[in-house]
């Protein structure tokens, strides 16, 4: 190999490794020795926090003058690491956690975590209270928290977010927290089948019950004052998915890998999405095509054949309706849907916008996408908008063009986009858009007109 050809490996992310030890001095000891002698994995660094106990393991690296309780123990061990090195992530593991699963598991963590810029943090399976902890689905599964047990966090996460909420010193409502936050920033929080380790739980407490009780009550205190007496329906709730609705036709494999590449980048701050493919053009779809389909990791895929005895941009119209339909049925109150054109490509700030939008009692439509210099405000007038390359839908406004598409097509011409928008201002719906394009329409022939396409002029990439 030469010079010119030799390429040198990138080296892994560097990782802080932090156990926390509470009067669990051996168990603690095995741990650490796993970690810095068996555990596959060479850019990391074992720190051992004593958390002022009555025996100081041998192990500890840095020892707290008393018990400062599990998340500032725990922010005391962040802060020293931090100052002492330029950490990619940071992994935060009880000292009563067993590795019997294979000793990959930090690069497998790694691996998913580094595979996404939207994934904020990532733990591996393992036995839990919170039962979805127990068996993930796929290596990236989406979960609305992780339990503080051994949670990968990147730097920039902390960076962004802040530390776990030091009032909630027990450690109780932490996850609920910081994962609600990881949500509002338009970041995931990932559980992976890669990686499985197991706790053995509590090792460190002497009366579990009288535990329980006061951190539920620090608990429930911290959060309420933070964000209402309703804190658990607030950022709990199962209301407020996000789901992709991806209308896609089989016309331009290079225009479409350009989209699933870009969505790929955005997709973990999404549902999975439900996929119609459009056969109004032709009903042939090449094996290049469908496989660029399956990358999208879809919930459902349907296809729409052209309508009997109508134009192919009639059928078009059409195929978005059945779309909705079917939409409507994979999805549940208070779900947002988000509709998707095959033909875009997505800003690195796309997910941070979405998770932001205000979405008003009142909100009809959200588009996300503004067409050459438009709209002079971001309240549109239901006669001027158009551009339905990525539009955001309240789920209830949706069902109502669903259910009145007969009437919409006796009253308001063609296209959808001025169906869905005078019907929805008839209603009294009010239609809001960005103050920039966070999508940007790949310039092509229009699929529906046969000329170029709009782009927008304020994309922000």
């Amino acid at each position: 190999m030469t010079e010119e050809t030799r390429t040198e490996t990138p080296a892994p992310p560097k990782v802080a490794i932090i156990v926390l030890n509470f009067n669990t001095a051996a168990l603690t000891d095995a741990l650490a020795a796993y970690l810095r002698h068996d555990l596959c994995y060479a850019n990391k660094k074992v720190y051992v926090i004593d958390n002022g106990s009555d025996a100081p393991p041998a192990s500890a690296t840095h020892a707290l003058p008393h018990n400062l309780g599990f998340t500032r123990g725990m922010h005391e061990g962040y802060l020293i690491a931090s100052a002492e090195d330029d950490y990619d992530a940071y992994w935060f593991l009880n000292s009563d956690v067993g590795f019997e699963y294979g000793n990959d598991v930090l690069t497998h963590l790694c691996e998913v975590l580094f595979s996404s810029d939207a994934y904020a943090q990532i733990a591996p399976q393992h036995n839990s209270p919170h039962k979805f902890m127990e068996q993930a689905a796929c290596e990236a599964q989406l979960v609305p928290y992780l339990e503080a047990t051994a949670p990968l966090v990147k730097a920039e996460t902390i960076a962004r977010l802040g530390f776990w909420d030091l009032r909630l010193t027990y450690g109780w409502g932490v996850d609920y927290d910081y994962g609600y936050r990881v949500r509002e920033a338009g970041l995931a929080s990932v559980l992976t089948n890669r990686a499985r380790i197991t706790h053995k739980e509590h090792k460190s407490i002497t009366d579990y019950s009288d535990y329980v009780n006061r951190a539920s009550a620090e608990m429930n205190a911290v959060l309420a004052e933070k964000y209402g007496a309703d804190w658990w329906e607030r950022i709990m709730s199962p209301d407020g998915r996000i789901v992709p609705l991806i209308l896609s036709c089989d016309r331009n494999a290079a225009l479409m890998e350009q989209f699933v590449a870009s969505f790929r980048t955005v997709s973990a701050g999404l549902e999975p999405p439900v996929i119609v493919i459009d056969t109004s053009h032709t009903p042939r779809l090449s094996g290049k095509y469908l496989s660029l389909v399956a990358a999208l990791e879809a919930k459902s895929v349907y296809v729409h054949a052209r309508e009997e005895g109508m134009s192919t941009y009639d059928s078009v119209q059409e195929a978005v309706h059945f779309a909705f339909q079917r939409v409507i049925e994979e999805t549940r109150e208070g779900d947002r849907i988000l509709f998707i054109e095959d033909d875009i490509i997505f800003s690195k700030r796309f997910n941070e916008k979405l998770r932001t939008l205000r979405i008003n009692p009142d909100t009809g439509l959200f588009t996300l996408y503004l067409p050459g210099n438009e709209y002079a405000s971001t309240v549109i007038d239901p006669h001027k908008f158009y551009g339905t390359q990525c539009v955001l839908f309240p789920r209830r406004p949706l069902q109502e063009i669903v259910a009145n598409w007969d009437e919409i097509k006796r009253r308001i011409p063609p296209g959808y986009d001025i169906r869905w928008s005078r019907f929805l201002g008839e209603r009294g719906y009010k239609l809001y858009g960005t103050e920039h394009s966070y999508v940007q329409h790949l310039q092509t022939v229009s699929r529906l007109h046969g000329h170029s396409s709009h782009v927008s002029n304020k994309f922000k990439g």
